[in-house]
């Protein structure tokens, strides 16, 4: 390993530079062929991609939209999802999951995650769930799937559906399904710092029905089944072809990225293996990860805050996904949740540090992160 002393060099957690340059000229020439095309929105290039998308994730449909949230409250709809229903989900992610919930009226019920994994706990899940309850929302966080076989029996006991929120789990899988694959379908960000990753913003979602994939199709054109003609009210959230070309030069390299990120995973695990103060989020048996985020938990004397910014100090960039948990945020006051309501959210909003992780790190990079990390995390 590296020594502790301050590099010159800045570790990023991601790197967009060296991304355009493994991909080359093809990014270029990508453009230019939707520009001159003509087609900037829709069209053969968004088909494309939605088409080997889905393939990659072994489900039969995909439907690209304008950004990953949209996906969300898209899929949402699509699959059912109604004012007044409850829909249960995780209080520890991106607020944008729990907000789709509401933004139809619905209401976010929130179930505690696993300690551990900081993913769904399907306990937590069938305890949450009370007779206006239709739909289970899963969050794939940090690249690894919740327990889908175990929130399926929950979802088919009850008569539930499940949208899956996969937005940080391009190319994952667990007991050999990826996201949508198991749920009435799931949902994808492209927004820049993802695995698959755009020029700005874009989503899909991923489904096996082809009756959900058409719903999807009116509801993100003003539901619309043919020019002219509205079948129910939705909304503008086309995904523009000069993001879906970007996508489209970028997928092949996706499963290769994904790997690359694996293998320095692997490097920090063992880095971190016997530490008492610094402990990774566990990896579940079956379960293929796709680290989107290499997330460990600090329990030293030193809070995480602090470990944090001493590493900035020594130019490693880390952060913290997510510092509080959905139920403490101001706009779900209304929904009946205060501190203390789940406490493995809670911790893991308090010790979670997230730190760089991209195919482009060397093996050094992961060395000097690490060893400054356990160095900064006394007991």
């Amino acid at each position: 390993m590296t020594s502790t002393t301050t590099s010159q060099t800045v570790i990023q957690p991601i790197d967009l530079a060296a991304e355009r340059a493994a991909v080359g000229p093809a990014l270029h020439e990508a453009v230019l062929r939707v520009i001159d095309s003509g087609r900037y929105v829709l069209g053969p290039e968004v088909e494309g991609l939605e088409r080997d998308f889905a393939k990659m994730h072994g489900v039969a449909h995909g439907v690209g939209v304008a950004t990953g949230t949209d996906a969300l409250w898209l899929g949402l709809l699509a699959i059912g999802v109604k004012a007044g229903d409850h829909v249960v989900t995780s209080p520890f992610t991106f607020f944008a999951s729990a907000a789709s919930i509401a933004l139809i009226g619905a209401k976010p019920v929130l179930a505690d995650v696993d300690y551990e994994t900081a993913l769904l706990d399907p306990k937590a899940v069938a305890a949450a769930i009370d007779a206006k309850t239709t739909a289970i929302l899963p969050v794939h966080l940090y690249g690894q799937l919740c327990d889908m076989r175990a929130l399926k029996a929950i979802a088919d006991k009850k008569s539930l559906r499940i949208l899956e929120d996969g937005a940080q789990a391009h190319g994952a899988k667990r007991d050999g399904y990826a996201c949508g694959g198991i749920g009435d379908a799931g949902t994808f960000s492209f927004y820049v710092t993802k695995n698959l990753g755009a020029a700005g913003e874009g989503g899909m979602v991923l489904t096996n029905d082809e009756s959900t994939a058409k719903s999807l199709r009116e509801l993100r054109d003003h539901g619309s089944p043919a020019k002219y003609v509205h079948a129910r009210i939705g909304t503008n959230s086309r995904l523009h072809a000069l993001q879906a070309a970007i996508l489209n030069v970028k997928l092949p390299h996706l499963e290769r990225w994904n790997a690359r990120r694996r293998e320095l995973a692997a490097r920090y695990d063992a880095a971190f293996r016997g530490s008492k103060t610094v402990a990774p989020m566990k990896l579940e048996a079956g379960s293929t990860h796709c680290y989107h985020q290499y997330a460990v938990r600090i329990r030293s004397s030193r809070p995480r805050d602090e470990v944090m910014k001493l590493l900035g100090e020594r130019k490693i960039m880390s952060a913290v996904h997510y510092p509080a948990p959905v139920h403490t945020q101001v706009a779900a006051k209304g929904w009946g949740y205060g501190p203390g309501d789940f406490p493995n959210a809670e911790r893991l909003a308090r010790e979670v540090l997230c730190l760089p992780i991209h195919p482009f790190l060397s093996n050094a990079d992961v060395d000097r992160v690490a060893e400054n990390l356990i160095g900064l995390a006394p007991e």
